[in-house]
């Protein structure tokens, strides 16, 4: 399945990979890595949002639930980027169990994880109170997102530049900036961003944080610069529309920038 990328089969059998989860965690428990690692490779591949059936809402819930940190907590951290957060019945009470497990697992194990889930909860209006304001912070860390990731794309939206804008801190700002721009996916919201270039980014005490944007925003039109083919071997669904949007995109946004 991981193989083909087939879609269609990945989404006729997500209740039954949903019901292997915990099958595959227990294994994890015993020292067999196997399953798990097939479990999040077909979730990579699919980029299916609710990838995962939302019965697995009580289960998920008792991995978070656990003492200590450990496999299961481990295994609930790295599917979440894959929950149907939106489905859940009680989303609210997940997501701070879910931020509480953040400071207790080694980011460098689930920072790409963590960052990938937050920005996908951020974007849906009902989810975005009950996100902890200390999470933001994870941005910092930069983590490498995968090529296909949900959470910077639905994390483009201006809906979640708001929320970032309004923590008043820079550092944060420039960090989802730096995460959200990429050669992999088109911006929702790009005259917000060249509002907040505008705003937030100009005076000579921002020159430093111009530069960061400025070598970032070289990197991916550098990217993008090597063509639909180049770009495809990483993420096969991409199509020359979408380096040609791209492209325009980030080339106004370094224009503003300069």
């Amino acid at each position: 399945m991981t193989e083909a990328a087939d879609l269609g089969s990945i989404r006729s059998r997500r209740k039954a990979l949903s019901a292997l989860f915990p099958y595959a965690v227990w294994q994890e428990q015993d020292g067999q890595h196997e399953m798990l690692d097939a479990f999040l490779r077909v979730a990579e591949a699919s980029d299916l949002r609710g990838y995962m059936w939302y019965h697995i809402e009580p289960f998920i819930s008792a991995l978070l639930h656990e003492e200590g940190y450990g496999s299961p907590k481990l295994a609930a951290i790295l599917t979440s980027p894959h929950l149907p957060w939106d489905q859940f019945t009680n989303s609210e009470n997940l997501i701070h169990l879910w931020a509480a497990t953040a400071s207790e697992v080694p980011n460098n194990d689930t920072g790409r994880d963590m960052v990938d889930t937050l920005l996908q909860i951020a974007c849906d209006p009902r989810l975005q109170p009950h996100i902890p304001v200390g999470m933001w912070s994870r941005l910092n860390k930069r983590p490498s997102l995968a090529p296909v990731c949900r959470g910077r794309y639905l994390g483009s939206f201006p809906e979640v530049l708001q929320i970032v804008r309004a923590l008043g801190d820079i550092e944060i700002l420039k960090s989802y900036l730096l995460l959200v721009w990429s050669e992999w996916d088109h911006l929702r919201g790009p005259n917000e961003m060249a509002i907040s270039i505008r705003e937030d980014f100009s005076g000579i005490h921002m020159g430093r944080h111009r530069e960061d944007l400025l070598r970032h925003l070289d990197h991916v039109l550098g990217q993008l610069d090597l063509g639909l083919e180049h770009l495809r071997q990483r993420k096969e669904s991409l199509v020359e529309g979408d380096v040609q949007r791209m492209k325009v995109q980030y080339g106004e946004l370094r224009h503003l920038l300069l």
